[in-house]
This record gives C-alpha cells, structure tokens and sequence, in this order.
C-alpha cells in the first residue's frame, strides 16, 4: 500500500510540474486544427516514400489519426517526432497534458530526411503548441554503412532538422530540439555514431542558438564517462527502457519549465 502511495506521489508530482509550466508568446495562437468546419477541405497527407521505408508502414494509421484530430478539432499541446527512441517511448506513462493531447509520430526506423518530407502532416497540420523533435540516429548508421563520409552525414542530418524547425517557427509551433542519445558498443553501430553524433550535437545546439529554439539535451544526462550510454538505461546499447526514459522526461520538463513552456 505504501509503494503505491509513493508511486502516486511520484506522478502527482509529474503532473503538477506540467501544470505549472508558464505560458509564452506561442500560446496565443489558435490551439485547434479548425478543420472541423470545413470538411471539404483536403488534409495533408505525404504519400508513401517507397523502397520499403519504415515511414512508408506507419503511413496509413498516420493519415487516420491525423484526420480524425484535425475533423474532431482537438486541441494539441505537444507532437513528439522521431525515430524508434519516440515511437517506443509510452508518453502517457510519463507526462500528463497540461493543455491539449500529447501526440506520438514516433516511427522505428525513420530516417530525420524522411521525417522533414512528413513534418507538414504529422505536425503542422495538427497545430500544436510544441512539436519534440529527436531525429539522426539512423541516418548515421544508414549513411555510413553506404560508405558516404562523415561531413556528409553531418549535414545532411543537421540540415534536416534545420528544415523542420524552420517550418514549425513560421507555422508558430514552438520546436524544441533534441540531442541524439550516445549508444554503447552493445549497438552494433557503435563506432559509426561515436564518430559523428557529438558533430551533430553540437552543430544542432549552435543552430537551436541562431534560430532561437529550444535545445534539449539529453545527451548530457545520458552519457558515463567514457562517451558511452551506461548500460544501466538500456539493454541493446541504442534504445533506452524505462529507466533512459525517466531520465528523457526530467531533462525535458526541465528544459520546458525553464523556458516557460507547457507540454
């Protein structure tokens, strides 16, 4: 009884940290999709991308859900994009909406270039206040095993993420961009990602600095004192479990509160 006593206390006191999160100068723009008024009106929706892409599988049920928030005219706080690292992550098992649902366009697989392709349907068009982007982990490890160079992995991932924050700032979403998590020699891709993701960290910190975004470093949180992400929050050496995504939530809440966001 006293363990789940605690363990409420543990998520009141996540939901009264995203309750008190202040507002900022986005919020005054339309919180809803506002479609719902207009049912003759077509939704974006990118197509498939071809060649077996994992995007290409989470498509139709994209397409589905997106149509339905945007017909209903739900209110969206936050759309979470990424890779696998989002996809598995079980949102509502760590944050509670403050104003509007939190939504997952996580993909497993998905490259940050294809995620730039489905940024105007999976989050645009939705209007939500935040849009959480975590993308580049794959295009490091697809890219490399193609033999193409660092620099151009470099800035093929930072330029699409540029790409999506652009196009949420001139939709006025507020973008808050996310470090790629270290791996550990249990992945496979190790010595790929160790070569260029602290580049890509980096270059995207600068970048979140020049357009005025939100930099959320997990990265920092996340890596032991040899570079790598301890084995204590993951069991394949890429994707964190429970434990990693703990970690995720704090540095988040964190960095929102400090930059009086609610999720």
């Amino acid at each position: 009884m006293c363990g789940k006593a605690n363990r409420g206390l543990r998520i009141l006191s996540s939901v009264a940290l995203a309750a008190l999160l202040a507002g900022c100068a986005y919020d005054a723009r339309p919180k809803k999709a506002v479609l719902s008024g207009a049912p003759d009106r077509e939704l974006v929706k990118p197509g498939m991308v071809g060649n077996n892409a994992p995007a290409d599988r989470r498509r139709g049920f994209f397409d589905f859900w997106n149509e339905e928030i945007v017909r209903e005219n739900v209110a969206v706080g936050t759309v979470f994009m990424g890779d696998s690292i989002t996809e598995l992550w079980e949102l509502g098992a760590y944050f509670v909406p403050s104003d509007g649902l939190i939504v997952n366009r996580g993909i497993s697989g998905d490259l940050a270039s294809v995620m730039a392709q489905r940024f105007e349907a999976d989050v645009v068009q939705l209007r939500p206040r935040n849009v959480v982007i975590l993308a580049g982990t794959n295009d490091v490890s697809r890219m490399k095993a193609r033999g193409v160079s660092d620099e151009e992995v470099i800035s093929s991932v930072v330029d699409s993420l540029t790409t999506m924050v652009t196009a949420a700032q001139a939709a006025g979403i507020r973008p808050l961009v996310c470090a790629i998590l270290p791996t550990n020699p249990d992945c496979k891709e190790d010595a790929y990602k160790k070569a260029c993701v602290p580049k890509i960290n980096e270059l995207v910190r600068r970048m979140c600095r020049e357009k005025g975004c939100i930099h959320v470093d997990y990265a920092a949180r996340l890596t032991d004192a040899n570079g790598d992400l301890p084995r204590t929050v993951a069991r394949d050496g890429l994707h964190p479990h429970y434990a990693g995504y703990r970690i995720m939530r704090d540095v988040l809440i964190e960095t929102a509160t400090r930059n009086g966001i609610r999720l």
